[in-house]
């Protein structure tokens, strides 16, 4: 995770500028632009005034709107995540448990209201932000995938699912439906927009998954 935003405490300048505005005031002032306008359509100068500074105190901060966009993915998605992690790998089973705690945990971290727009930016096909990408891929899903795949073959071990399967393609499969789910705009074979529907299909899932792969 970039380091910049949590650095600095400069004082402020002679017409009493907020210049040691907290970078908590500017990560909230950002997502609740964000949350409105959209990541390409907000502007630093947006977030400054929100906030009560200039621009050139935002950037003491956040050098760049990318750094920016790190900082709160590393507080709304990163940090839930390894906290998500770090339950799954100590949960001592059964099997059934885990992944009932683990959809719920996730579908309650993917209702926040950016996580579908921090999702979109990593898939952004014009490549205009490939280190936001590479952030979420580094820092969200492969160690979820890793903690994941490590708890479905701590279950074959147990006896609980049957052998022979890849551990790392189950956790995929478990996996892809959630992601799906919260960045669709339309529900097809999905569920998108209505809370009771999303909490339908979660239970079907997590049936039909430890049918699926239960000795």
């Amino acid at each position: 995770m970039p380091p910049e935003w949590k650095m600095e405490s400069r004082s402020p300048g002679p017409r009493g500028e907020r210049a040691r505005a907290r970078p908590r005031e500017i990560l909230d002032a950002a997502r609740d632009l964000f949350s409105r306008k959209g990541f390409e359509a907000a502007r630093m100068d947006e977030v400054a005034a929100a906030v009560g500074v200039t621009k050139p105190a935002v950037y003491r901060y956040f050098p760049g709107k990318d750094r920016l966009i790190e900082a709160l993915l590393e507080e709304d998605l990163a940090v839930p995540g390894r906290a998500l992690n770090a339950w799954v790998a100590d949960h001592p089973g059964p099997i059934g448990d885990m992944i009932e705690g683990f959809s719920q945990r996730l579908a309650a971290t993917q209702g926040h209201g950016l996580a579908r727009g921090y999702l979109l930016l990593a898939m952004d096909e014009s490549g205009r932000r490939p280190q936001i990408a590479d952030f979420i891929r580094r820092e969200i899903l492969e160690p979820g995938l890793k903690a994941l795949g490590s708890a479905f073959q701590r279950a074959m071990d147990r006896g609980e699912f049957a052998a022979g399967h890849d551990p790392e393609f189950i956790a995929r499969l478990f996996f892809a439906p959630f992601l799906q789910a919260t960045l669709g705009t339309v529900g097809y074979a999905l569920p998108v927009g209505d809370a009771a529907e999303i909490e339908r299909y979660r239970r079907f899932h997590v049936a039909a998954f430890l049918r699926a792969f239960s000795a």
